[in-house]
């Protein structure tokens, strides 16, 4: 074989290699601009961005278990921790696009626990943990909230990112499923519900007595019944049995998600009255 031979061959071999890396380069590039992967790569981006605000807090709570107690909440001293611009980034989650995506996968994944018959599914309080912990201003108590919200991606995969990100792309359609979902987020349905039935200040009270009459041993229901009925003992034994002061009656109803909503079917509920168990 002559050397022009040779030569014409690595040529054809070189512009064949240049043809494939311009077909996949124009391919990337056509990817890339696609509102599809810009959804996944703005999920990933505010996932990552949340995730790094929550770890702030963490470090920044450990820090301050080390500080002088009689002076480490005063804002004035040079030393002191502040978690206000974590927190600034958590509360631009919530109000973020993102936050649709995240709405319509916790709804997901409540459905799916429902359905396996799991009441403590997790993810339900995903959102109220998140409004909790920006409304905390002890920073130790902000970073076990912190805490608690990180250990919820244990769970998360590279599917549900996806997952999220196609939510994020069809936003009318994430809309719409919120809609439909909303039966399966026990928060949502307990705002919603009370919109179809109009205000009514004694649902939750009886559903405390429905709990009590059904056997429920919490001591954080005994709490609430004891505020609701004056009964001090009643507290007091709660409290020693390690009932929670902060816990609210949102936490307490998406506990027991499936008694709320057997207590909301029956017939004296759905009346209007608050169908208190004697």
């Amino acid at each position: 074989m002559k050397l022009s031979d040779v030569i014409a061959i690595v040529a054809a071999a070189i512009a064949l290699i240049a043809l494939f890396i311009g077909i996949y380069a124009a391919y990337v590039t056509e990817r890339v601009a696609t509102s599809g992967f810009q959804s996944a790569e703005k999920v990933k981006a505010d996932t990552a961005s949340f995730l790094a605000a929550l770890r702030g807090i963490m470090i920044k709570a450990a820090l301050y278990t080390q500080q002088n107690p009689s002076t480490r909440d005063d804002e004035k001293k040079p030393d002191y921790i502040d978690i206000k611009p974590e927190k600034a980034v958590i509360q631009t989650f919530l109000n973020s696009p993102t936050a649709i995506a995240y709405y319509v996968f916790v709804a997901e994944k409540s459905k799916k626990a429902r359905e396996a018959g799991k009441a403590g599914e997790d993810w339900r309080v995903f959102f109220l943990r998140i409004a909790d912990l920006l409304r905390t201003d002890n920073t130790y108590s902000c970073g076990l909230q912190a805490a608690r919200i990180e250990k919820l991606f244990d769970t998360v995969s590279d599917d549900d990112i996806e997952s999220m990100s196609s939510h994020l792309e069809d936003l009318v359609g994430s809309v719409k499923g919120m809609l439909r979902d909303r039966q399966d987020d026990v928060l949502m349905n307990v705002f919603v519900d009370k919109l179809d039935k109009g205000p009514d200040l004694n649902d939750f009270e009886g559903f405390v007595d429905f709990l009590r009459a059904r056997g429920v041993n919490d001591p954080e229901v005994d709490l609430f019944w004891s505020s609701a009925h004056g009964d001090l003992a009643v507290a007091k034994d709660a409290l020693k049995r390690g009932a929670k002061v902060n816990v609210t009656d949102g936490q307490i109803i998406a506990r027991y998600p499936q008694l709320w909503e057997e207590f909301k079917k029956r017939p004296s509920v759905q009346a209007g009255s608050a169908g208190k168990t004697k």
